[in-house]
């Protein structure tokens, strides 16, 4: 008797550990990312440090700081299929600094996830890399 429980005590010890290692895309996704960088498909790399994404339960932002230390922020839904993170903004957004730090056109961009760890994630549109680290 004593022995079943000792099994049965260490098949409940495997299925949490198996559990709690779930590595999805769904949870890593979750957080804030920092933009660190953009590298176009002619290797022409640009630094960024000022916009930040968030992914949470299928909600989006962006927060972009601005260059006076003002902030502008950019709400929408993400939703994960495979390799692609759709990302689709709640209102039409205008302006230039909309244009300056999000510029997509229609305010939706699908990307293909090139990486995701829990520490980086790589976002490819038209063979322009988004660089990000978790924040």
């Amino acid at each position: 008797m004593k022995s079943k429980y000792i099994s049965f005590a260490l098949f409940l010890l495997v299925l949490l550990s198996l559990w709690s290692c779930d590595n999805s895309d769904t949870k890593k996704i979750v957080g804030k990312w920092q933009l660190r960088e953009y590298t176009f498909g002619n290797d022409i790399t640009i630094k960024s440090d000022s916009v930040f994404y968030n992914f949470q339960k299928g909600s989006f932002s962006a927060i972009c700081i601005l260059e006076d230390s003002e902030y502008a922020t950019f709400f929408g839904n993400y939703f994960l299929q495979d390799d692609k993170i759709s990302i689709i903004l709640l209102s039409d957004y205008h302006g230039p600094v909309y244009d300056k730090y999000i510029g997509w056109e229609d305010c939706q961009r699908i990307f293909n996830i090139d990486k995701l760890t829990s520490n980086s994630m790589i976002l490819n549109y038209n063979d322009t890399l988004s660089v990000f680290r978790k924040y």
